[in-house]
């Protein structure tokens, strides 16, 4: 007792030195100590605790901000405290950090607000660290290796300025580039603006270096350098050749973007730094600043002025990179070394800690049939940023204007649509433009970037019109498209979503999704209806703009359209018939129709014989633009009451309607707590069990099910259309991970899903459609006693899945509250964890989840097992017990019909090297072994799995020898110790054959 007191104590006087040292305010330190206690108390914090300090005062500091002296309506974030600096004191790693801040985050059940500060951090880190490994190759093309650099000591005593040395201006132009990035937030969140910038940095010191004529520092094989610089009576010109055009040509960037960059960024920029005598030399042509009476005081000035920026915006400092200890600080080795080894190491670091992924977009699971080829070029994220730029201006080149086409499909509408959509246009580009432009001084620049990107996407905007109105006269003649135009939302849907493409291409990392449509006060549910027509009316899309549309569409479908202000709330109520379900609104095709089961029954597959109609399972067939924006379509007599509820249809779904479905009389028993369902707080992993639980198939019987219910139409049956395919696309993904191969149990696990979007539809308000399929997975898991798929089990393996992230099982909403109850209800939960961690053997580690739940404002969130069993338990307990299972019988229970897995289009087989293949292992084809299996996981499995693991070794007899098979004999072989020599022999032959015949195949192929 006395020993853990002395650990706390000693824990809280670091806390309190670190806080010291940082000169923290006393209100912050003493919140991140409070949120460090209440986190040990429900998690094991593994590792340095002076790390998880540093997490807990980096979250208290960027909660509150100071409002600055010298201007009104600015706030300096974080109390002037710097992340390097806590770092540092902290002895944490910035990558590290970043990954115990996101565990930190799931721990505290942190907001989305807080983690996009972290991830935007990190985009940010991305950035830099993209834009320092170009740096190297960049600078040693122009000037001296730094690294051959062999600084000399001064041989006097008298003070005496000595010249810049090639090592010394590597950290100042570095120091000069990200001091100036830092001043513009569009440049500094934009990986290729960032690039340009770096560039025409480069070669405002390279023009100071040539009129300097210091050729000490430049390199003599460049080829932008004069061409008798080499000779012995060289002179310096007077005016310096700019050597833009020349580094874009060498290192892979477009010459008119950084142009613009330097006339109306850098120098504006420069002449301000000049008037604010931040920088000595001669203004007039930005000469001077690197001669020896300056260059210390400018050098100093720089880092000064950098100093104060990092502070006020709370980002890391971006000079990290340029210490001898950048390894340790980073976690990454930046210090200066020839370009392969850079390259070796930083593809290494990229590898292990996936820095630079956020700037590539990964593929979605659903909408990979519109994916084009692999672009061999695209080999580095700066490239593949500048070259999805050059496609984009390559493909709107010469259209700056309406097409001929265009105007002449305007002026034959019955209206005058032309002039409302120009109107239109203008306004949206107006709105775009001022909140483009709102971080942004507009006094500092003449011209700014919202003004090009609205250009472009004007462009774009044109051309993907006039395609999709001739889409729509291909496919009906006698459609007016007046009606289409006329539609406001079709135009700001369009106009925004080429804006989001400009943006995209752009890779601007502070305009990410969904900031378009909160520029443009546009909803979520009406973008989406945009994205698939221009996906398949414009086939010059690059690969990733694809699949980041892609990546949108899913987003929208799984949380952005169920958010609580959404209009989808008004369509479904607005709706006679209510949320309809998947086999309501599927197409022919769409849904298994035969049980793979059921013995006898032919397994029939669709061919796809015409690949371009683009008639697969995954796309929509409304593909007109008019369809989708058409008005909600009036009831039909589909809705009438059902007087008779014992007609129903043999094999239809439960979800048809109330009170069809027969129970017999013999029900799942439910304790007086009503809590058979409910998972206990600790996880524990049980020990692994080889029981597959079947049941007997469900008698159907076969009917046309297309011609059964007419389909339900309109733009609700749409949306659902698509998120039934989404939600059935991942839940068949997690069912193949989690080794669920029954179809019964699929057909359980679809319906009782189902049933929670049809029934319980305000269980998807402001929440995430992975948050219902996963508790739909454990549920009926945890009925048919499938013990091995836990939530750990079934969260493990949806982390293995693209869009996964750890908010959306660690922040999950459990309820709104008034503020004035908001306290109350906090004490409450925070006295109810206590009571429940009492039972506990340890608390979970980061990794694993508590159960736990917290206040943010109106907002109570905690993490998906508290929403398990505080929300989604009670809604969905009637219609989970209708599953239960019953020893020697099987519910007389019709499910909803599974819908059709698409086929995996790739071999499963992977070629390594030119020698060795690899080829997923079937399940079916490992044989049962006879023997008693046991399994303990570590840090999980309980301490009485592995004792039965020792017991069942120290019973072995040691006197019997077991002896080895292959593992293609036979499971009944009796092993004893008196195996005969004749099968000794034959295994021991057979073996060698095996060698021989693999290593003759080997050498063969």
């Amino acid at each position: 007792m006395g020993q853990s007191d002395d650990v706390e104590d000693s824990t809280y006087s670091r806390h309190q030195d670190l806080c010291q040292k940082l000169n923290m305010d006393a209100t912050a330190a003493s919140e991140a100590w409070k949120s460090y206690e209440t986190i040990r108390q429900n998690y094991t914090l593994e590792g340095d605790q002076l790390h998880w300090i540093g997490c807990a005062l980096y979250v208290a500091c960027r909660k509150s901000s100071i409002p600055t002296v010298g201007k009104t309506g600015t706030n300096v974030e974080g109390n002037c405290v710097s992340l390097t600096r806590l770092l540092q004191l902290c002895n944490l790693p910035l990558i590290q950090f970043f990954t115990k801040s996101k565990s930190w985050a799931d721990m505290a059940n942190m907001p989305q607000d807080f983690r996009s500060k972290i991830e935007k951090l990190e985009g940010n880190f991305a950035v830099s660290m993209v834009i320092f490994k170009k740096y190297q190759p960049i600078f040693t093309d122009i000037f001296k290796d730094p690294v051959d650099d062999i600084s000399r000591p001064p041989r006097s005593r008298r003070h005496k300025a000595m010249p810049c040395t090639p090592a010394r201006v590597f950290e100042f132009c570095w120091t000069l580039f990200i001091c100036i990035k830092g001043a513009f937030p569009d440049i500094s969140d934009d990986l290729v603006n960032s690039y340009h910038l770096l560039l025409v940095c480069c070669d405002l010191i390279y023009s100071n270096a040539l009129l300097a004529n210091r050729k000490d520092l430049l390199n003599p094989n460049f080829p932008g350098l004069p061409s008798n610089f080499n000779d012995e009576n060289y002179t310096p010109p007077q005016t310096a050749n700019c050597i833009v055009s020349l580094l874009c040509e060498r290192h892979e960037a477009i010459a008119v973007e950084a142009k613009v960059i330097k006339e109306y960024y850098l120098k504006n920029h420069i002449n301000k730094l000049f008037n604010e005598r931040v920088l000595r030399g001669d203004q007039s042509n930005f000469s001077g600043i690197l001669e020896a009476l300056n260059f210390d005081g400018n050098s100093k000035a720089i880092n000064r002025v950098y100093e104060q920026h990092v502070l006020s915006v709370g980002d890391f400092d971006e000079r990290i990179f340029l210490g001898h200890d950048a390894s340790n600080n980073i976690g990454s080795p930046t210090q200066m070394m020839n370009v392969g080894d850079l390259h070796e190491q930083f593809q290494m670091k990229k590898e292990q800690n996936s820095g630079i992924q956020h700037l590539a977009p990964t593929t979605p699971l659903t909408g990979r049939s519109y994916l084009r080829q692999k672009d061999i070029t695209n080999v580095t994220p700066v490239s593949t940023a500048t070259q999805s730029v050059i496609r984009l201006q390559a493909m709107l080149a010469g259209q700056t204007s309406p097409s001929e086409n265009l105007l002449q499909i305007l002026n034959n509408c019955s209206q005058d649509v032309k002039t409302l959509v120009e109107t239109k246009v203008k306004e949206l580009g107006e709105q775009f433009c001022a909140n483009y432009n709102r971080s942004t001084n507009a006094n500092e620049t003449t011209s700014d970037f919202g003004r090009k990107r609205l250009y472009l996407g004007q462009t774009l905007f044109y051309r993907l019109l006039e395609m999709i109105l001739n889409d729509e006269k291909r496919k009906k003649p006698n459609y007016d498209v007046t009606n289409l135009l006329t539609k406001e939302i079709f135009i700001q849907c369009l106009f925004a979503c080429c804006l989001e493409i400009v943006i995209y291409s752009y890779k601007s990392n502070d305009k990410i999704f969904p900031w378009i449509l909160n520029a443009l006060n546009l909803d979520a549910y009406y973008f989406y209806k945009v994205i698939e027509i221009i996906v398949r009316a414009e086939d010059q899309l690059s690969r990733d703009v694809v699949k980041h549309l892609n990546q949108i569409e899913e987003k929208i479908l799984e949380s952005l359209a169920w958010q609580s202000d959404s209009p989808l709330w008004n369509a479904i109520q607005s709706t006679p018939e209510g949320v309809p379900s998947c086999e309501e609104v599927s197409l022919p095709g769409m849904l298994e129709t035969v049980d793979p089961n059921i013995p006898g029954q032919p397994v029939l597959r669709r061919i796809a014989l015409d690949r371009g109609t683009h008639h697969d399972v995954q796309q929509s067939p409304i593909s007109s633009a008019s369809e989708r924006f058409q008005s909600p379509v009036a009831a039909s007599g589909v809705a009438k009451k059902r007087l008779f509820s014992d007609t129903r249809i043999g094999g239809q779904s439960v979800l048809r309607g109330t009170g069809q479905s027969v129970l017999p009389s013999k029900v799942l028993t439910i304790d007086s707590n009503s809590r058979i369902l409910f998972l206990p707080e600790q996880i524990t992993v049980p020990r692994s069990s080889s029981v597959q639980t079947t049941a007997a198939p469900i008698q159907t019987v076969t009917i046309n099910r297309e011609s059964a219910k007419p389909k339900r139409t309109g733009s609700v049956a749409l949306f659902f259309r698509k998120f039934y395919n989404l939600a059935s696309v991942r839940m068949l993904d997690l069912c193949g991970s989690l080794e669920i191969m029954d179809i019964d149990l699929k057909k359980k696990i679809w319906t009782i899903f189902e049933y929670s979007i049809k029934e319980r539809t305000e269980l998807m308000k402001d929440r995430h459609l992975d948050q219902i399929l996963m508790c739909a997975i454990y549920v009926i898991c945890k009925l048919v006693k499938m013990e091995k798929n836990s939530f750990t089990e079934i969260m493990r393996c949806y982390r293995l899945q693209p869009q996964a992230e750890s908010h959306i099982y660690r922040s999950v909403l459990i309820a709104k509250t008034p503020s004035g109850e908001s306290q109350k209800n906090n004490e409450e939960i925070k006295q109810k964890d206590v009571s429940d961690k009492e039972t506990n053997v340890a608390p979970p580690t980061p990794t694993n989840m508590a159960g736990t739940s917290q206040n943010f404002g109106e907002e109570t969130r905690g993490d998906l097992i508290k929403f398990y069993n505080t929300v989604y338990v009670p809604q969905v307990k009637e219609m989970a017990n209708k599953f239960g299972l019953v020893r020697g019988s099987v519910m007389n229970l019709s499910l909803s019909p599974l819908p059709k897995g698409k086929p995996p289009a790739n071999s499963p087989v992977r070629r390594v090297t030119s020698s060795i293949m690899t080829r997923t292992l079937d399940p079916k084809a490992i044989s049962a072994s006879p023997a008693p299996q046991l399994s303990y996981c570590f840090s999980r499995s309980p301490a009485k799995d592995l004792e039965a693991i020792n017991k069942m070794m120290i019973s072995v007899d040691p006197k019997r020898s077991v002896g080895k098979r292959l593992l293609s004999d036979d499971t009944d072989v009796e092993m004893s110790e008196g195996t005969s020599p004749i099968k000794k022999t034959t295994a021991f032959v057979a073996r060698k054959l095996e060698n021989i015949i693999g290593e003759r195949r080997t050498q063969n192929q």
